[in-house]
């Protein structure tokens, strides 16, 4: 997976299913989305966040989202945003969410605006399951796009999963976790009949490597599982890959590192 430099703001996608948002004494665990640059173009990961509770906690999570504060653990991820954007308010008419930002300032191209677009969209829409569409306005009004591109008078919804997530993600390993065995990696995939090729590296050695199956093959996206050996303390890479039926060439990737003790 190509890494993306933090100084380009690239597309981003809305995806998938909604992702629980599950409290803990002091703080919500809730999934953030962020982007990164594949082989199939960019496209949306999320990764779970402890984030300490709040008294308007949606407001607070897209605040920190949209001014850079909220950055991706993986480094093959990054956050569209930056510290130059701000959130004034966030108000709710029936099912929709008006977000006022305070100012616009995003460098990008028709894609990167859209998926700078959707990346708050879809975060907001898993932390408030009470709404469908969100909607944008600057310092209190409506304006016709925020860097020239995308049409933004109009509410914004989710978009199929498999036009917006990664085929391939890794959701119960963080990266840089610190694992003790057995260890059972889960993950989601929309693959060509539901395939799923997983590796396991050791300081960039395969030591390990197979297949299994999700639930179900695009265009659902369903969860997999795959149970890892008995490892020794070092330092590891898991890998999930999809490759093309028609060429064999690299279709998708999320990968890992993570330490065993």
């Amino acid at each position: 997976m190509k890494r993306i430099a933090l100084f380009v703001i690239l597309p981003l996608l809305l995806t998938g299913c909604a992702k629980e948002v599950t409290k803990v004494e002091g703080v919500t665990q809730a999934s953030i989305y962020f982007v990164a640059d594949t082989p199939r173009g960019f496209k949306l990961f999320s990764e779970k966040r402890a984030i300490p509770n709040s008294n308007d906690f949606a407001l607070s999570v897209i605040s920190d989202l949209v001014a850079g504060k909220l950055t991706p653990k993986d480094s093959n991820y990054t956050n569209l945003w930056s510290d130059k954007n701000i959130v004034n308010s966030i108000t709710i008419t029936d099912s929709e969410a008006t977000i006022d930002l305070g100012t616009i300032s995003l460098n990008v191209g028709s894609d990167g605006e859209q998926r700078a677009i959707d990346q708050i969209v879809w975060t907001y829409l898993d932390l408030n399951s009470q709404v469908e569409s969100v909607s944008f306005t600057v310092n209190g009004k409506k304006v016709e796009s925020f860097a020239g591109h995308v049409d933004t008078t109009n509410p914004f919804t989710r978009a199929p999963s498999y036009d917006v997530l990664n085929p391939l993600q890794i959701s119960s390993i963080s990266e840089g976790d610190v694992l003790a065995n057995p260890i059972s990696v889960t993950g989601e995939a929309c693959t060509f009949e539901a395939n799923v090729v997983w590796k396991l590296s050791l300081n960039g050695k395969v030591i390990h490597e197979g297949h299994t199956t999700a639930k179900s093959a695009c265009p659902d996206r369903s969860t997999w599982n795959v149970s890892l050996p008995e490892l020794n303390p070092g330092s590891y890479k898991f890998e999930v890959l999809e490759y093309s039926a028609e060429d064999g060439s690299l279709f998708a990737i999320d990968d890992k590192n993570f330490e065993v003790k």
